[in-house]
């Protein structure tokens, strides 16, 4: 007779953060700041965020979220979310822990009215998510990298190092040339127009970004120091960008890269603009690289003039919570907007 399972699968609650950030720590080998996953779990502007967990008497085993964000799709905004943190306890694997917290989680998620789920599975997961759960890989996003300082990567003989770094200085920098540029975020009514912009394209599935949406997104909890770069011409401001980099707080789990996270605007010049006082910024930052995901091909456009270049190509999937008629289809990997801090791990 097949022996049923010791743990249980329930929804989460914020009394179950401590372990949870415990379990992290023994899949992961190390662990996240405080602040930033109470920011990360906590206080998202949909609330909490669904989480469901296995339990094993009083010892928490696994853990399924997603993140809550709005998502655009078309004319009309949704709530959904991101599938971010899954984890099994290493003494639990095998046990089917991950496709049962899975669908307790998109019960609960649908139970509040979420409609849509995306994600950039990693390799280990990716099978599980679209044979046993119903996920579809749409498609790939685009991993850009612009190099900095690559000397500063381990696996760099220090013989050669000097000589990656001089040719790295040689890269195209970008032009700040006939500009005003203000270390800021513009003013809301400023921004408004930038965001227009961003939700003009009307057969398209982007996350609805907005500036209170942005100051959370951005908010020193996150602990990646995300700092604004806003570029005007005559007074006006024709393009913004956000940038960051993890905190002294991560210690050793610090990587030494900088994201770039958002961009908008029209004008090229303009965000070109953007990009040379990041990758300045960066450079006096000591940074290694500077890195994104991004399938925005104005923006794409931009990334190459200023040295950035694909690295690699993540797996993207989405996932109907429901029988809700999108449009366009969000199955459909052409009608997707997805920029770096779509991911969360930017």
């Amino acid at each position: 007779m097949k022996q049923l399972p010791s743990w249980k699968i329930r929804e989460a609650s914020i009394d179950d953060l401590e372990a949870i950030r415990d379990l992290y720590f023994k899949v992961w080998g190390f662990n996240r700041p405080k602040t930033f996953e109470y920011w990360r779990y906590a206080t998202p502007p949909l609330g909490f965020c669904p989480i469901a967990v296995a339990v094993d008497s009083n010892r928490l085993v696994g853990a399924y979220t997603v993140w809550p964000v709005q998502i655009r799709v078309g004319h009309n905004v949704f709530p959904g979310a991101q599938s971010i943190d899954t984890m099994t306890h290493p003494d639990y694997l095998g046990q089917g822990i991950f496709t049962q917290l899975a669908n307790e989680c998109y019960r609960i998620t649908r139970e509040r009215g979420y409609k849509l789920l995306y994600g950039f599975p990693n390799p280990l997961s990716y099978p599980g998510f679209v044979k046993n759960l119903g996920w579809s890989h749409t498609g790939d996003i685009t991993h850009w990298i612009r190099l900095i300082k690559p000397s500063l990567h381990l696996q760099v003989p220090n013989i050669g190092r000097p000589i990656l770094d001089m040719m790295t200085s040689l890269l195209p920098k970008g032009s700040t040339a006939g500009f005003n540029i203000r270390l800021e975020k513009p003013n809301e009514s400023e921004l408004s127009v930038l965001l227009d912009q961003w939700r003009s394209k009307g057969d398209a599935c982007m996350i609805e970004k907005s500036s209170g949406w942005l100051s959370w997104r951005y908010a020193p909890d996150a602990e990646n120091n995300y700092r604004w770069v806003s570029v005007y011409k005559d007074g006006n401001l024709l393009a913004a960008g956000v940038w960051g980099k993890q905190s002294t707080a991560w210690g050793d789990a610090a990587d030494n890269r900088a994201h770039l996270v958002d961009l908008f605007g029209e004008n090229f010049n303009a965000l070109k603009a953007v990009l040379a006082v990041v990758i300045k910024e960066a450079t006096a930052e000591n940074t290694m690289v500077l890195e994104t995901l991004c399938n925005l091909d104005r923006i794409c456009k931009v990334l190459r003039r200023v040295g950035f270049y694909k690295h690699r190509a993540a797996p993207f999937i989405v996932k109907k919570l429901d029988d809700t008629l999108f449009e366009p289809d969000p199955l459909k990997h052409s009608s997707w907007c997805i920029i770096g801090s779509d991911v969360d791990t930017f």
